[in-house]
Formats: C-alpha cells, sequence, structure tokens
C-alpha cells in the first residue's frame, strides 16, 4: 500500500473513533497539533543513554593499554554492502482529561550499494512504514481505557511490549509494565510515549535487520557487511556481519583521563575497543565490542565531539577487524552527507537512506491536519 493511502486510512479509522468517542460521552481535547515530541527534552541525558539510569562508569577496556590506534591507510574499498536506517515522527493531537493521545509514524529501510549504485532491498514484511496511537491504557483511567477499545473497533493491532511491528496501523500502550503510572501526570505520560516511539522504531528496524540476516541473497554472500544506523540490537549468532554507527557522542562512555585521549584523538585514528560500562551490567548477549573513530578533524564551531562516532560490533571481534571495519567507515565517508548537520560523523549511505524515509514520515504528518480540524471543530470529541 501506498504511504498516502496507508496515512488516510490511518485517520479515517482515528477519526471514526473519535465520532464514537464522542457518542459515548468520551471528551477528547484538542492537543499541542504541530508540536513533536522529538523535539522536546524530557530527560537531561542523550539518547543512547537513556536505557539506563545510571552515570558512566569505567568501561572494560579489550585492549592494552588504553590509547588511540593507527587503523592503517584505508584504499577507498569497503565490504559495507548494506545500509539499515530508521526515522521517527510523533505529536500529541489530543488528550483525554490528562492522558495525552498522541500518534507516531516510524520507517525504516535497507538499502544496497555492493555496486556503487543505490536500490532498495525488497522483504515481505515487516511494514517499511507503520503508524501508531499512543495511549497509557495501563495508567488506569477509564475513559482511556473505553478510547482503546474503539480503536481497537475501528480497525486497529494492539501492539504489545515484546511484539514487532506486523501491521501498518497499531494501537500502543504506553505505561505497560511502568509500576505506579499516574494518569494525572501529564509530563510523565507524554515521556513514556517518546520512549515507546523510540521503542517501535528499534523493533521495526530489528526486525528488518534479522530478515536480511536470513536473506538467500545475504546469506550466499559471505563478504557482504551491513551497517545499522545506531546501537546493535538482538544479533544472531548465526550472522555476525554487522556493525552498529552512532553518530552522537554528547555523552562519551569513558570517564577520568581517558576522556582527554578521546578529544585530543586524530582524523583517521581510532580509540582501543570496550565494552560500555551499562553493557556490562546486562546479559552477556546485549554486550558488544564498541570503539570511538575519529572521521574527520573538529569543525570550526563545533566542540571535539562533533567528529567522532561509536562503533559496535559483534563482543568477540578482533583488534585486527577493528581496524578494518574503521578503514571501511572511513572509505564510506565519500561523498560528503551534507546539508545534514551531522555530516563530520555520518556516513553519506546513512544520509541516503535518510532522504529516502523522511518523505514517508512527512506525509503522514500532513494527514494529521484533519484530526486536529476535527478536534477544534467539535471543541473535543
Amino acid at each position: 500500500m501506498l504511504a498516502g493511502s496507508a496515512s488516510k486510512d490511518f485517520v479515517t479509522k482515528i477519526s471514526q473513533a473519535l465520532d464514537d468517542a464522542g457518542r459515548k460521552g468520551i471528551h477528547v481535547t484538542a492537543g499541542a497539533g504541530t508540536v513533536h515530541l522529538e523535539g522536546q527534552q524530557f530527560a537531561h541525558r542523550p539518547v543512547e543513554d537513556e536505557e539506563d539510569g545510571a552515570p558512566p562508569g569505567r568501561p572494560f577496556h579489550l585492549e592494552e593499554p588504553p590509547g588511540p590506534r593507527d587503523i592503517g591507510r584505508s584504499d577507498g574499498t569497503s565490504r559495507l554492502c548494506y545500509f539499515l536506517d530508521g526515522v521517527q515522527s510523533s505529536r500529541e493531537i489530543g488528550r483525554i482529561e490528562m492522558s495525552p493521545v498522541i500518534v507516531a509514524t516510524v520507517a525504516a529501510a535497507i538499502v544496497n550499494r555492493c555496486d556503487r549504485r543505490f536500490s532498495r532491498m525488497p522483504l515481505e514484511d515487516p511494514p517499511t512504514v507503520v503508524q501508531a496511537v499512543i495511549l497509557p491504557r495501563s495508567a488506569g483511567d477509564e475513559k482511556v481505557g473505553a478510547f482503546w477499545d474503539l480503536l481497537i473497533g475501528a480497525g486497529f493491532s494492539e501492539f504489545g511490549v515484546e511484539d514487532v511491528p506486523s501491521s501498518p496501523h497499531l494501537v500502543v500502550d504506553s505505561a505497560a509494565y511502568v509500576p505506579g503510572a499516574d494518569p494525572s501526570d501529564y509530563v510523565g505520560m507524554r515521556e513514556m510515549a517518546r520512549s515507546r516511539v523510540r521503542t517501535l522504531r528499534e523493533r521495526l528496524e530489528g526486525e528488518m535487520l534479522r530478515r536480511w540476516e536470513l536473506d538467500d541473497r545475504t546469506l550466499a554472500d559471505s563478504e557482504a557487511w551491513i551497517a545499522v544506523d545506531g546501537q546493535l540490537r538482538d544479533i544472531r549468532e548465526s550472522n555476525r556481519r554487522a556493525v552498529g554507527l552512532i553518530k552522537s557522542v554528547a555523552r562519551p562512555e569513558f570517564v577520568g583521563r581517558d576522556v582527554a585521549m578521546l578529544l585530543d584523538l586524530e582524523p583517521g585514528m581510532r580509540t582501543t575497543s570496550f565494552v560500555p560500562d551499562w553493557q556490562l551490567r546486562r546479559d552477556l548477549s546485549e554486550r558488544r565490542t564498541s570503539w570511538y573513530l575519529r572521521m574527520w578533524p573538529p569543525q570550526q564551531g563545533a566542540d571535539a565531539l562533533g567528529s567522532l562516532m561509536r562503533i559496535e560490533a559483534p563482543r568477540d571481534t578482533k583488534p585486527e577487524t577493528v581496524d578494518e571495519i574503521s578503514r571501511w567507515v572511513i572509505a564510506e565517508r565519500a561523498p560528503l552527507a551534507k546539508p545534514d548537520p551531522r555530516w563530520p560523523a555520518m556516513i553519506y549511505p546513512i544520509h541516503y537512506v535518510e532522504k529516502i524515509l523522511k518523505p514517508l514520515v512527512q506525509s503522514s504528518e500532513r494527514s494529521y491536519s484533519k484530526l486536529e480540524r476535527q478536534l477544534a471543530l467539535n471543541g473535543g470529541s
């Protein structure tokens, strides 16, 4: 189904639920309109640290002594042939008393550049674009629960805590398994919703990565690797040819004098590999080998962290493979990912995938104006 028609169907289903809510006396107040949750800072820590609230501790260094390492000269070749990225957008269209009604769109795709030419990798599932209504159902407000049932009746599929997206239209419980969720905590409800949107996008990306790992085309080409924008999650033991590229290093994983070493890292150099402290506190299967790579000299007007990338690879990656992967990433810098302001820590293929996905999200955004008009005309439902 085309993104535009899917968005229309999504809005039609919500509109039906709003009409039914009005007949049942459930008042939905018009919300914050064009204010996106992604632009608001509910928690004072960067995205990559949100899953662990503890302050950073000392990582476990996999190479001794910790310090800068020369990756060797890149010959311009790369075995990164596939690139996976996802985007998200969410906004509040209304609220039921103090409970926000959030609509979200997430999209993800894999592109192939094995022959230095880009092409989308077709996958039968999951869907490329997923839209969701997010409500704090488990917080206990009866009207929220009733509206949830109306959305299910209108054709939405319930998205469980451990599910992967299998339907393009979902209803998501932001308060599921949140002990003591307070239905009167409006700001807290919005923060939980933003977290669930992020989880939804990560589940979509993770399912695409699993499909890639099982695809006959990629299984037949043992030389081809995939680069994932962001952290690696749920890597299968049977296929270890994936790396994660984290382009935001707002909060380094190092502490003490190791931070000075990181700030002074020269372009084209990497740090010694390590396991982040927060991964050490998790199951062994969730631990990854990480290292920092300086992509470009620090740019004018930016701090010393702006051109650093943290790279993740399977936990048993050897130092010589770390060097090889680093050379592949350096080779993927061209052409520059401009005009994206994150270009100093971003490879061009990831920038290319984002350019494909953003119009899909933007088309969904335009369709939400119908819901806003409906709520405004009714003064709520």
